[in-house]
């Protein structure tokens, strides 16, 4: 049986509320510790020192171990009465494991001159995070991102503490598309008027795929320069079938970032190279984000 984090659990989601060969000098804590809910750093091996300059880098608190329960149900909104999120820790021998994909996943495609005011405060790393619902367990989830102060990050491992089938492509997505939410938000993002050049948000889209005219088709999502509506959560993508969907303010751009994110570049290529509208505003997209200093292909490629 997993051993859970914390010694209590809260009944509903709050409202308001991730070897030198020589001996190196001790870590010392920040004089800002006895401000924070942990004491930081958390240890004094290699992995706290890589987490030690990423604070000093992008002000980021990365927490891995001594999390309540509690702390993960700080939200802004109650979605589901009668829930919460549980998790485990993560096993002490995967700490340097997660420690380096926070690095290589996540920080490595922002600059943190640009955008560390766009992280949370903490990030929290956990393992087999759930909801818990009535009572009764769902489904592993890979990323939190909509934490009052934090973001937390979890792979499920197994009764041993190895690793299980860790899904390192939805939790890198997820946290970039987060940040480019916040960006957006905050103003800093700019959809450029050539985007919306030659879209029509009145005339009904269907996926006619079926039809051996749906290249020239004026009801195909894709001839109409749409691409497929990927769930904000990315758990999976659909043929756009409500115009609605992508009439909605800035919806249609950040199906666009969703959708490039959600598919790799040699994959998106494949579903829509076909549609010219459809490459035009992509490369719009790509180009934005890369004067930005942000390659989203790269960042669903893995590179």
């Amino acid at each position: 049986m997993m051993k859970r984090i914390g010694k209590y659990i809260l009944g509903a989601v709050a409202l308001l509320l991730a070897a030198s060969c020589y001996k190196e000098a001790p870590i010392v804590p920040s004089d800002l510790a006895d401000k924070l809910y942990f004491d930081f750093p958390q240890g004094n091996a290699a992995h706290d020192r890589d987490i030690q300059q990423l604070q000093e880098q992008y002000g980021v608190y990365i927490i891995y171990k001594d999390i309540p329960v509690s702390m993960l149900n700080r939200a802004w909104v109650n979605v589901y009465i009668g829930s919460y999120i549980d998790a485990d820790p993560v096993p002490e021998t995967l700490v340097p494991w997660y420690v380096d994909f926070v690095k290589r996943g996540i920080f490595k495609y922002f600059d943190a001159d640009k955008f560390a005011p766009y992280f949370p405060r903490y990030f929290f790393l956990v393992s087999n995070m759930h909801m818990v619902l009535d009572g009764v367990a769902k489904g592993h989830m890979a990323t939190k991102v909509d934490g009052v102060d934090f973001w937390a990050l979890s792979f499920q491992t197994t009764e041993t503490g190895s690793l299980y089938l860790p899904d390192e492509h939805l939790a890198r997505i997820c946290f970039a598309y987060r940040l480019v939410e916040n960006l957006l938000q905050a103003g800093q993002i700019e959809i450029p008027s050539k985007f919306y050049d030659g879209i029509d948000y009145n005339e009904i889209v269907y996926d006619d795929i079926n039809n051996p005219n749906k290249l020239s088709s004026k009801y195909h999502y894709q001839t109409r320069g749409f691409v497929k509506y990927v769930q904000p959560g990315f758990e999976y993508d659909s043929p756009l079938t409500n115009i609605k969907l992508a009439a909605a303010k800035n919806e249609d751009f950040l199906m666009y970032v969703r959708k490039i994110l959600y598919s790799p570049t040699a994959e998106f290529v494949a579903e829509n190279g076909s549609y010219p509208l459809v490459m035009q505003r992509y490369n719009i997209v790509l180009e934005l984000f890369n004067g930005l200093g942000i390659n989203l292909a790269d960042i669903s490629d893995g590179k």
